[in-house]
């Protein structure tokens, strides 16, 4: 999984693209109803005031764009599969690994040579719910 951080950084340039598109289409028409105003001398409010939105809205995006991530207030648990021995009394905790399933044949014990299964996954208890 990537870190927080590096995902704040990881951009897609696709998107900076069209934002920029976005803000250079804006200033286009913005001229465009300045330009209007000067040779006719009626303004074009509607065009001016989508505009200035469009321009200022984008202007957020970027800047939302480059922030961290807000922390949302919660972390991801942590989540341990155990391990057990069908012959000896051998018990093994490790940490969750994708496609671990419950009586899943994993690898063998080191006390019997004998094959281990999953008997357990479970999440590691929050503050909150130990007390």
């Amino acid at each position: 999984m990537e870190e927080p951080a590096a995902a704040a950084k990881h951009i897609s340039y696709f998107f900076v693209g069209i934002v920029f598109i976005l803000i250079a289409l804006s200033f286009i028409s913005l001229y465009q109803s300045v330009e209007t105003y000067n040779k006719y001398k009626t303004a074009d409010f509607i065009n001016m005031v989508f505009s200035i939105g469009a321009i200022i809205l984008s202007a957020y995006l970027l800047i939302q764009m480059r922030k961290q991530p807000m922390n949302l207030g919660f972390e991801q648990t942590k989540v341990y599969t155990v391990l057990r021995c069908s012959n000896c009394d051998y018990k093994n905790i490790r940490e969750f690994q994708n496609g671990d399933y419950v009586l899943k044949k994993a690898e063998s014990c080191p006390k019997c040579n004998n094959k281990t299964f999953i008997s357990t996954i479970y999440r590691e208890p929050t503050e909150e719910e130990k007390k």
